[in-house]
């Protein structure tokens, strides 16, 4: 019997660690003693394991990996003893390998002996629910299924990292079989969450759906009293949904529904899409809406505007989530591409700080959060972080503001967006503020004596 210690990094993490799940699940079976824990926990890095297996999520999220790996470095015998695998992992190995010492697995455990010489293929055991109830810390959505009936993608987006995660497309398991071993060994929950990347592109849909209606999440379904809910949480692709495709999923209490509007080029799509869900009895739609990509902040402001559209022409609810593009290799998620400006995407952090991260389809709410033209978006993107998100208490100085901005010229605010970039990332900042003559009094406004206000809070 050996001691293994599972770690997940005080990441700000959704969902459970399902790989750690299943390598718990893996390493009790052969009567191993199994801990799991959050982040970094001394009296646990001054017990001995046999074994340390540590989780990595996004790839901007590796410098705390690493941190994690350093700190639980003297808990085992010899640095091949931990094990660090997950998507950051697999993504950027090599920024792991070279700032410490470990054993990297890269890709998903879905082959034999990838923990060593005759370990099944981990991929296949089913999740150990119990694991996450030792730790405090609240995954949602709890009370959950997770489930996948596809691995990959058909798509080849230069965005998105499935392609290098998981390059081939195909069927996994039914959600039957998964539902049926979770129900065994750990008793039966009230939703269920699909983790698809985009499961309306395999083939027989007709019967996976008919599949979740079995399991008891068909249309309206109750369990405890309460509504039953499935999750489709990656998103659903708009360019796949067709009369038939928007009726089936009809059939089963999925809510929310969730798509994503990335780019101006499936508008058409994105469009005939929500309108087929409404006309199904679908009310309410979440939308992922990506942003500094290839796209400009017209672009983003505009797709944010067709969800408003609608949502008042069909008397439904289309929520709008703005995710911000990073490129694998932005362990620090300083990108910023060539369409925008680093004040906007910073004036578009605050501003989802202040709206908890969502976009209503309420207008007078839009009209007061991000503008009710394009050219006041901008202005709003471009005010001081406070100004943003405590727009009502700092409202005069914002006036004051407004008059000093107002009179530059397109050319000038172009020279002032880059003036306050600069200054973002200097070292010597408040040395390089007394020497700016030009826009000192509007730098003034970001910062008051050449310091960073306290009450600044947006990361």
């Amino acid at each position: 019997m050996r001691n293994i210690l599972l770690v997940e990094p005080d990441y700000r993490s959704k969902f459970p660690p399902l790989g750690l799940m299943r390598i718990s699940t893996y390493h009790k079976g052969i009567g191993d003693t199994v801990s799991f824990v959050r982040g970094k926990v001394s009296k646990l890095r001054e017990a001995r394991w046999h074994r340390i297996y540590i989780s990595s999520l996004f790839t901007y999220e590796l410098p705390r990996t690493v941190e994690t790996i350093k700190y639980y470095a003297k808990s085992v015998e010899k640095p091949a003893d931990i094990l660090v695998g997950g998507i950051g992992a697999t993504l950027l190995p090599q920024y792991i390998k070279d700032r410490v010492k470990c054993q990297v697995i890269e890709g998903p455990l879905d082959q034999p002996n990838m923990l060593g010489p005759g370990t099944p293929v981990i991929a296949k055991s089913v999740p150990d629910y119990d694991m996450i109830a030792s730790v405090n810390w609240k995954y949602k959505p709890e009370d959950s299924y997770f489930c996948r009936i596809t691995k990959g993608c058909i798509r080849k987006c230069k965005f998105c990292a499935v392609p290098i995660l998981e390059p081939a497309f195909g069927y996994s398991s039914s959600v039957g079989e998964q539902i049926g071993e979770v129900k065994e060994q750990f008793g039966e929950r009230q939703n269920l969450v699909l983790m698809d990347n985009n499961v309306l592109a395999t083939d027989g849909l007709g019967a996976i759906i008919k599949d979740i209606r079995d399991q008891g999440f068909e249309a309206g379904a109750i369990r405890n009293n309460r509504q039953r809910n499935v999750d489709f949480n990656q998103g659903i692709d708009a360019r796949l949904v067709t009369p038939k495709v928007a009726q089936l999923l009809s059939t089963i209490c999925l809510s929310p529904i969730r798509l994503a509007f990335d780019y101006d080029g499936i508008e058409k799509q994105y469009r005939q899409a929500i309108r087929l869900l409404a006309q199904n009895g679908f009310r309410e739609c979440t939308n992922y809406i990506m942003f500094n990509f290839n796209d400009t902040p017209l672009s983003f402001y505009n797709r944010m505007k067709v969800n408003l559209e609608l949502s008042r022409q069909l008397d439904i609810r289309v929520t709008g989530f703005p995710m911000r593009y990073v490129p694998i290799k932005d362990v620090n998620r300083r990108f910023v591409s060539e369409g925008w400006r680093w004040r906007h995407l910073r004036g578009i952090q605050c501003v989802l700080a202040a709206t908890h991260g969502m976009v209503t389809p309420n207008p007078g709410f839009f009209a007061t959060a991000f503008g009710e033209t394009y050219e006041e978006f901008l202005e709003i993107l471009s005010m001081p972080d406070r100004y943003i998100i405590y727009r009502s208490h700092f409202r005069k100085e914002a006036g004051y503001w407004k008059r000093l901005f107002r009179r530059l010229s397109s050319t000038d605010r172009e020279e002032f967006l880059a003036v306050l970039a600069k200054l973002n990332k200097s070292k010597t900042r408040k040395a390089d503020i007394a020497t700016e003559r030009r826009f000192r009094s509007l730098i003034e406004h970001y910062y008051p004596n050449g310091e960073l206000p306290s009450n600044r809070t947006a990361n």
